[in-house]
């Protein structure tokens, strides 16, 4: 049997995000523009489009369509016919259900892109209700890797990986204490700091010019397995011994 000494209070579980996975079946923001992981129809992004320079010469917009190596996926473009860097934006956002990220928590999508116009930029941003808390994204006309800036640093080399054109890959941020994380994309690995909670996500292609159609799909929230009760009793200052009571023969 087991003598339960409790040197602490109340074992408790913080909020979290809710456990999610997405498949795009249609342009973010239509209704629905995907399925979750029981199949069932789900409307998860808000696209906001900001105009070029000159309405209807520059431009920006999302559909559903294919890219190589992603397959059937959502798409966010921007064109321009006066300048480079004189196309729009766009921003898909999607606030995570249930609250904010927590420790154990992984946020991962894949990710796949054409060119970008010299000094644009393309890629993701988790969100701590403010702004943005870490992004990670890649500058067109180099340098020819991706960078990450966060509360601890800004555009950081994310690490030796090139610049991927049409060939997918996965990005993911796991919390894994109060206010740090670790991150892989791709074969860039790295860890770091943010501020505030992990609230959402931002996607976006911000003047990327003709041909930048940026592809995302398979946006997903996942938890950690849990921790056993004996590891989650020791962590909280709670001692558990355990003996066996001797059984004597009588004569």
């Amino acid at each position: 049997m087991f003598v339960l000494f409790s040197l602490a209070g109340v074992v408790g579980v913080a909020s979290a995000s809710n456990n999610f996975s997405y498949t795009a079946t249609a342009a973010p923001g239509s209704t629905p523009d995907g399925v979750d992981q029981a199949s069932n129809p789900v409307n998860v992004w808000n696209v906001v489009l900001t105009p070029g320079l000159t309405p209807g010469t520059d431009g920006q917009g999302v559909y559903y369509g294919s890219q190589p190596s992603l397959g059937n996926a959502w798409q966010a473009y921007s064109y321009q016919n006066d300048g480079a860097g004189n196309g729009g934006s766009v921003d898909a956002y999607n606030t995570f259900s249930g609250g904010s990220l927590s420790v154990g928590q992984t946020m991962s999508i894949n990710f796949n892109m054409r060119a970008l116009d010299p000094g644009t930029q393309a890629g993701i941003s988790l969100l701590n209700g403010s702004g943005n808390a870490i992004t990670f994204a890649i500058i067109g006309g180099g340098p020819n890797n991706y960078y990450y800036t966060d509360a601890g640093v800004t555009g950081a080399s994310a690490g030796s990986m090139g610049y991927q054109y049409q060939s997918f890959f996965n990005i993911a941020f796991t919390v894994t204490g109060a206010g740090t994380y670790s991150a892989t994309a791709g074969s860039d690995n790295w860890t770091g700091t943010f501020a505030g909670p992990l609230t959402g996500i931002d996607v976006f292609d911000h003047k990327g010019g003709n041909g930048s159609d940026v592809g995302f799909n398979n946006f997903a929230v996942t938890t950690a397995p849990e921790p056993s009760t004996v590891a989650m009793l020791t962590s909280a200052g709670i001692t558990l011994f355990g003996y066996q009571r001797r059984k004597t023969k009588r004569v």
